[in-house]
């Protein structure tokens, strides 16, 4: 089911399209950037939860080749990613709680 915030045409069309591309690792990680729209920093994500630089995660996001080979993650790579979105997500719901039980001024 399309997450992101664009008006899409055919929505089912797009479901269906989407649902063959989240069907590997590799097409979930792309896709989710995609509908996330650049919500989330790439950048600061790969120093924050890889240790890593911006154009090492952006090469394995976008599949690019690097000496004469695809450059994708790892098993446990693709682990990492996951864990780093729930925390982001944690992270999230933890600042929106705060504010909602802020005193308005």
């Amino acid at each position: 089911m399309y997450q992101g915030k664009r008006k899409i045409m055919r929505l089912d069309d797009y479901n269906e399209r989407r649902k063959e591309i989240i069907s590997t690792k590799s097409g979930a990680v792309w896709n989710a950037f995609t509908e996330l729209e650049d919500l989330i920093n790439k950048s600061a994500l790969a120093v924050q939860y890889f240790e890593k630089s911006q154009s090492w995660f952006a090469q394995r996001v976008h599949g690019c080749t690097v000496c004469k080979k695809e450059a994708a993650f790892k098993e446990n790579e693709y682990h990492k990613l996951a864990d780093a979105f729930r925390d982001i997500a944690k992270r999230l719901q933890t600042h929106a709680d705060e504010i909602d039980s802020a005193k308005f001024e």
